[in-house]
C-alpha cells in the first residue's frame, strides 16, 4: 500500500510519492502526511477519486495539512465544472494539480478545469483500466494537450521510460514495481506474488461494473469471470460487488492470495526481485539514458 514509507523514499529518491489516502478517514489522512513529512522535505501528494461526495470533506482537509500535491484519479468521464470548482479551491490552498485521465476526452477536460499536469493511463496499468493502450494515450494526448503529460500502465524499466519519451511523454508513473520495493508495507505474500507471476498472470476483471480492474490470476478472479459469464450485466455487477468486498484488503494486509485481489498491472513479469526503491527509480533512469543513447544511433 502507498503510505508513508514508501511515499516517502520516491520523493527522496527524486521521484513524487503519493499517499493512497482517497477514501481514509481524516485522521488517518492527518497522521500519514505526518508521517512523510518526518521522512522527507521533498513534494509528495495525496490521492483521492474525483467524486464529489468525497470532495468537499477533502477540501476541508486540504486547507489543514497543506499537501504540495493533489493527485486526482478517476473512473471514466471527467466533469469539467466539478474540476473548475474544486482545482481552484486546491490551488488556492497553495497545491499542485495532478489527473489521471483514461480517455483523451477526460484528459482535455482535466485541462479546462485548471489540472497542472495529466497522467494517461493504459489498459496495461494495474486495477481501474480502461481499452486503449499506453502507446495509443500518450501521442494523442501530447498532440491536444499543452500542460505536461505523463505514461502510466505497463512501465517498469529503463526501456519503458525510453519508449515514453519517444512517444512525447515528460515523465512515466509506475505502480505495480513499487508494490516490490522493500518500503512498501504490503503482506510479503504479495511481494512474493509479484515475483513469481509471469506472461499472462494478470486478467481484466469487472467490465459488467464499467470498472473493470487488471489483476493477478486467483481463485477469486476466476470466481469473478465465471459470473460475468453466467450473468447478464446488471446482475453480474451487483453479485461482483459483493464477491469482491474487501478483497484488496484481504491481500494487500491479510496476505490472502486466493480470495484477495493484487491489482497489478501486465508488467509484473519484469518484477523478478524485491528492490529498495531508490535502487528501482536509478536502474529505471540509467536503463532510459541507455536506450534512448541506442535509438539516437539506430540506422534507418
Amino acid at each position: 500500500m502507498s503510505t508513508a514509507p514508501l511515499v516517502a523514499a520516491v520523493s527522496n529518491a527524486g521521484g513524487l510519492g503519493v499517499l493512497g489516502v482517497g477514501f481514509a478517514p481524516d485522521e488517518f489522512v492527518k497522521e500519514q502526511v505526518e508521517e512523510t513529512r518526518k521522512s522527507t522535505d521533498k513534494p509528495f501528494g495525496i490521492n483521492t477519486v474525483l467524486i464529489p461526495e468525497n470532495l468537499d470533506r477533502l477540501t476541508k482537509l486540504i486547507s489543514e495539512i497543506k499537501t504540495p500535491v493533489i493527485y486526482a484519479d478517476t473512473l471514466i468521464n471527467v466533469d469539467e465544472q466539478i474540476c473548475l470548482h474544486y482545482f481552484k479551491l486546491w490551488h488556492d490552498a497553495g497545491c499542485k494539480i495532478i489527473l489521471k485521465a483514461s480517455t483523451i476526452a477526460d484528459a482535455i477536460a482535466a485541462e479546462k478545469g485548471g489540472a497542472d499536469l495529466i497522467i494517461v493511463k493504459g489498459w496495461e496499468g494495474g486495477g481501474h483500466t480502461i481499452v486503449e493502450a499506453t502507446t495509443v494515450l500518450v501521442p494523442q494526448a501530447t498532440d491536444v494537450l499543452s500542460v505536461p503529460v505523463v505514461a502510466s500502465g505497463g512501465i517498469a524499466d529503463g526501456r519503458g521510460f525510453a519508449a515514453a519519451i519517444a512517444l512525447g511523454a515528460e515523465g512515466i508513473e509506475m505502480g505495480t514495481i513499487f508494490m516490490a520495493a522493500e518500503e512498501a508495507s504490503v503482506h510479503p505474500n504479495v511481494k512474493k506474488a509479484l515475483i513469481n507471476a509471469g506472461d499472462m498472470s494478470t486478467v481484466i476483471t469487472g467490465y459488467s461494473t464499467d470498472e473493470p480492474c487488471c489483476q493477478i490470476k486467483n481463485k477469486l478472479s476466476d470466481e469473478m469471470i465465471e459470473i460475468e459469464a453466467n450473468n447478464t450485466k446488471e446482475v453480474a455487477a451487483e453479485l461482483l460487488r459483493t464477491v469482491a468486498e474487501s478483497s484488496l484488503k484481504k491481500a494487500m494486509i491479510d496476505g490472502d492470495m486466493v480470495e484477495g485481489a493484487v491489482m497489478a498491472g501486465q508488467i509484473v513479469p519484469l518484477i523478478t526481485e524485491i528492490k529498495s526503491v531508490e535502487s528501482i527509480l536509478s536502474e529505471v533512469i540509467e536503463g532510459a539514458k541507455v536506450e534512448l543513447v541506442r535509438a539516437s544511433q539506430f540506422k534507418f
